[in-house]
């Protein structure tokens, strides 16, 4: 019984230090909590969102590129006694727990080709798109071809996709994200960060360094700067909904988050269908 008072007594404390904590947090403080090992990542939303999915390779050897993943989902929703099946084409960046091959989620041009491929894969089908975000960036390759024409051929085609599309941001910067992220509705984690640049990439410009880390005082100040967090994204208009999260960010089996998740995907798919009749 003494040990039983003793867990409640700690665990009452735990939680009291876990709301303060979180009342406090600052831009890069949730840039970090963004970045941790335990983070959900898309393959914990495969699993845990959707009902059933088969993943999507890419075609020859110039088409393979872990960081991007492409797999055609199957999401079941009962109402009163009937039960619907609706399929969605998933498109999304895989930062993986560490593994070298992902690069964190930085995809190649090949990886976004890949994507667009299944983006119109999708439209022939006319099936929705559901994206999502995860990736610090692009991986920069000049060579053809090219990062920055490839965003630029997704940008192109995602203007005129036929079919609804609804992305989910987790951590989305710079061109990365736009190549898969131009949506008719776009959901945001509430502990993500969705940005122009990264704030290490902004100060390290801002203290014009060629090699080496930025100072700390000058990554926190630039973090605040860029106005990257959910709550900064929505008031300024570039994103739609914030899909809230568990007292200092989801985790791989925080199954609620998953479930709150999947409701807001059908619903933002439903609304966009809605707009578009």
């Amino acid at each position: 019984a003494e040990i039983k008072r003793f867990v409640e007594r700690m665990g009452t404390q735990l939680g009291f230090i876990i709301d303060q904590a979180e009342k406090s947090l600052t831009p890069y403080e949730i840039v970090k909590i963004v970045r941790h090992p335990q983070r959900f990542t898309l393959q914990d939303i495969l699993e845990n969102v959707y009902d059933s999915y088969m993943e999507l390779g890419g075609e020859g050897e110039i088409n393979i590129d872990p960081a991007v993943v492409c797999a055609k989902a199957m999401l079941v929703r009962k109402v009163g006694k009937d039960i619907y099946f609706h399929q969605v084409m998933v498109i999304g960046h895989e930062k993986g727990h560490g593994e070298e091959f992902r690069q964190g989620g930085s995809a190649k041009p090949w990886g976004n080709e890949k994507a667009l491929r299944y983006m119109q894969m999708a439209e022939t089908e006319g099936i929705p798109i559901h994206f999502f975000i995860f990736t610090p960036g692009t991986y920069p390759v000049e060579d053809y071809p090219g990062a920055a024409q490839q965003i630029a051929r997704n940008l192109y085609y995602m203007a005129k996709l036929k079919v609804p599309t609804v992305s989910f941001i987790s951590v989305g910067g710079s061109g990365g994200a736009e190549a898969i992220g131009l949506t008719d509705m776009r959901l945001m984690a509430e502990k993500g960060y969705y940005s122009v640049i990264s704030p290490e990439g902004a100060a390290a410009i801002e203290a014009k360094l060629k090699e080496g880390r930025p100072p700390r005082e000058l990554v926190e100040k630039c973090a605040k700067a860029l106005k990257l967090t959910a709550k900064d994204n929505l008031e300024l208009g570039t994103i739609d909904k914030i899909i809230p999260e568990p007292p200092l960010g989801a985790r791989k089996k925080d199954f609620d988050f998953f479930r709150r998740l999947k409701i807001e995907l059908i619903r933002a798919t439903d609304e966009v269908v809605l707009q578009t009749r």
